[in-house]
């Protein structure tokens, strides 16, 4: 290595300017940029580039050219050799670089964690800000590196095969935007999950199971969405063919008109949901005991993601071509199983551990001391803003928040038929939730060792275990409707259930939900005695 005086001031003030303006960066690229590692790097990245150059020499478009019977022919015209090469880079490098930051990523930090230099790292003067966007720019660096060394041969194929400029910017305007919402989740997930758990090595279990869900499902989720929105005027570019664009519309707005509109659209819902995501980071990163998100958060958050959802199923083509009814149960279940989802996510984000709710009894609405104001209306305001009390409150605010634009959606529907089952699909979710959520706080404030993975395993047991007891007893939908919608299980039951079976469904639930709700009220009440 040539270290002559000359050279080192140069380097010595380059790598001081990136530590003086981010010192987790400068200490990722000293751990990444080590020689054996930065020649891995260049090597695959132009070992993937020779072999595609070696394999595309054996197409070059010639007039004698003929297709082989274990040969793969060769390219009509120079044009389309070119464009070949061009199409495979474009498909290749979002596997590469998203597979590569997300297992680099979640496997740093789960490592960091279980070494212990993660709460050094915390500790830290620096922002959290600061601290997380070093590691998104330092940690994928080797991959970083080797798609920058793609680049020129990426940008030389889409010149020899006419490829439009505009499309190029877009690509990787959208890869970066996409990658960037990816890696903060990346760490969101290693962050919240405290894997330490080894598969030999170093390799974290969340690394490979997020790994291998971003090469399943979001890199063509990514590819695909583009393709069939703002990269329509380019699928030729892309698939070899001409693809029509969805004629896709938000709340009557199109989406998918021109490909301005379609990446306005794409980008600002990358941009909203990597905000929140940072806020969560910013939340937990320095205070990994506090829950997920703010009360306050999650209202936002929640009737976010119901008008982005509920935007897609309110189109004017619908009622052009007479899609109502049926057509439109159909979409309300994806709109049950989303949220669904959500709720589960919103369960686990908002629930306070037994300590954070012995805090509130202590100093909270409840605490009996004269600093602190009494009366049912500061209670109530605790339960709805104050992050270490009772969640299930919370969780009946983000259901009234999400179910009123469904209840408005359903409310424009032309059958009357249609409409009453849909109404007993969402008063038997919104039970459901609230049964789910006081059931999970109930546990988290029980005196356990892992009071997480008790309420873990209940909560899947109360979604699961219903249907295969009932099914193994020959309970059927058809005989016993009612006891299917106690459960929960609305869809299988809706279309032939009485309104007899209707009324002790519901009023089964209710009556547990308020004997969950008085024990949760019982149980917080003698904590209160006990801290008095």
């Amino acid at each position: 290595m040539n270290n002559s005086p000359m050279n080192a001031p140069e380097t010595l003030s380059w790598l001081d300017r990136i530590g003086n303006w981010n010192p987790q960066l400068l200490r990722e690229i000293r751990g990444k940029l080590k020689l054996r590692n930065l020649m891995v790097a260049i090597g695959l990245s132009l070992l993937f580039q020779l072999l595609l150059l070696l394999f595309y020499s054996q197409r070059i478009p010639s007039e004698d050219c003929y297709v082989q019977i274990r040969g793969f022919g060769c390219a009509t015209s120079w044009q389309d050799w070119w464009l070949e090469q061009f199409r495979l880079i474009t498909w290749a490098e979002p596997f590469i670089l998203f597979l590569a930051g997300v297992y680099s990523l979640i496997s740093d930090l789960s490592l960091e964690d279980y070494k212990g230099t993660l709460n050094f790292i915390r500790i830290s003067p620096r922002s959290s800000i600061s601290i997380l966007m070093g590691k998104i720019m330092g940690v994928p660096l080797l991959a970083y590196i080797g798609i920058g060394l793609i680049i020129p041969y990426h940008i030389a194929a889409a010149i020899g095969g006419n490829v439009p400029i505009i499309f190029l910017l877009s690509f990787y305007v959208l890869l970066i935007a996409t990658a960037f919402l990816l890696f903060s989740g990346a760490i969101l997930l290693a962050l919240l999950s405290g894997w330490q758990a080894k598969f030999g090595g170093q390799v974290t279990a969340g690394a490979l199971v997020f790994s291998f869900v971003t090469f399943v499902w979001i890199v063509p989720a990514f590819m695909w969405w583009n393709i069939f929105t703002a990269w329509s005027s380019f699928s030729k570019v892309l698939v070899g063919g001409r693809i029509n664009a969805i004629q896709a519309e938000w709340w009557y707005l199109p989406i998918t008109s021109n490909i301005w509109t379609s990446h306005i659209f794409t980008v600002v819902n990358l941009g909203i949901l990597s905000l929140a995501i940072w806020r969560i980071l910013e939340r937990r990163f320095h205070n990994p005991t506090a829950t997920i998100i703010s009360k306050g958060h999650s209202y936002l958050v929640t009737l976010y993601l119901e008008i982005l959802m509920l935007g897609f199923c309110v189109q004017s083509g619908f009622s052009d071509k007479g899609l109502y009814g049926e057509f439109l149960f159909l979409l309300m279940l994806f709109i049950y199983i989303a949220n669904f989802l959500v709720f589960l996510a919103a369960i686990t984000a908002l629930t306070p551990q037994r300590q954070a709710l012995l805090d509130w009894v202590r100093f909270g609405a409840l605490s009996t001391t004269e600093e602190h104001p009494s009366g049912f209306g500061y209670i109530l305001r605790d339960l709805i803003w104050s992050d270490k009390s009772p969640a299930p409150i919370a969780i009946a605010i983000n259901l009234l928040i999400t179910q009123l634009p469904v209840l408005i959606w359903v409310n424009s529907w032309n059958s009357v038929d249609i409409r009453g089952k849909a109404l007993i699909v969402i008063a038997s979710f919104a039970l459901s939730i609230l049964l789910l959520s006081l059931v999970t706080q109930l546990i988290l404030f029980l005196k356990n060792r892992n009071p997480s993975a008790w309420a873990t395993g209940t909560v899947s047991a109360l979604i699961f275990l219903p249907v295969l007891i009932m099914l193994s007893l020959s309970i059927t939908p058809e005989r016993h409707a009612g006891v299917w919608l106690f459960f929960g299980f609305p869809w299988f039951v809706v279309a032939n259930i009485k309104l007899s079976d209707i009324i002790l469904a519901f009023g089964g639930q209710i009556s547990v939900i308020i004997a969950l709700a008085l024990q949760l009220i019982y149980q917080l009440q003698r904590a209160k005695m006990r801290e008095t």
